[in-house]
């Protein structure tokens, strides 16, 4: 009997330990680390929308400001902008935000090398660091890169109106 209660109090004093050890650990951690650095200025956030307003989206959508709902977004790189009365006229794009140029030009090449199954690739002047459009009537797709950042514009699918887009977007990017 006395071998059984020596057996639980040395139990209750591990768990107590324990506790205790894990409690330090916490405070011990949690006041030596420094607060996180400010992200440099190359890798600020940048806009999902990336400057693009209710008023530019209603200005390619050919409707008045007043009929435009928007920014929605469902992931924290997408923009959509949507007519209030017609839920497939809107103007939808996804601006990323990569670590480096390079790797913004890796994922921009797959994007592309992804289309060029169903559409030739035509590439775009004067737009950003680099352009491509894949114009077949199955992808409608522009997608642009500047710097770290890259830009896949789906809708509307006309080239005017997507590059409209991207000329927007260009002028908000870091």
């Amino acid at each position: 009997m006395q071998h059984r209660r020596c057996l639980l109090e040395t139990r209750s004093a591990h768990r107590s330990l324990c506790a205790l050890a894990f409690v330090l650990t916490l405070l011990a951690g949690g006041c030596s680390k420094a607060p996180p650095a400010p992200a440099p200025e190359s890798q600020a956030k940048v806009d999902p929308c990336g400057g693009l307003t209710a008023v530019d989206a209603a200005s390619i959508l050919k409707i008045s400001s007043g009929d435009v709902k928007g920014p929605l977004h469902f992931k924290e790189f997408s923009c959509v902008y949507r007519a209030k009365d017609d839920f497939y006229k809107d103007v939808k794009f996804n601006v990323y935000p990569e670590a480096s140029a390079a790797q913004a030009a890796h994922k921009l090449q797959s994007e592309k090398e992804g289309f060029a199954f169903l559409s030739p690739i035509k590439a775009l002047d004067k737009l950003g660091d680099e352009a491509y459009r894949a114009p077949d009537s199955r992808v409608k797709r522009l997608l642009m890169r500047k710097g770290r950042v890259w830009l896949d514009v789906t809708t509307p699918g006309d080239e005017a109106s997507q590059r409209q887009i991207a000329q927007i977007v260009l002028k908000h990017l870091p």
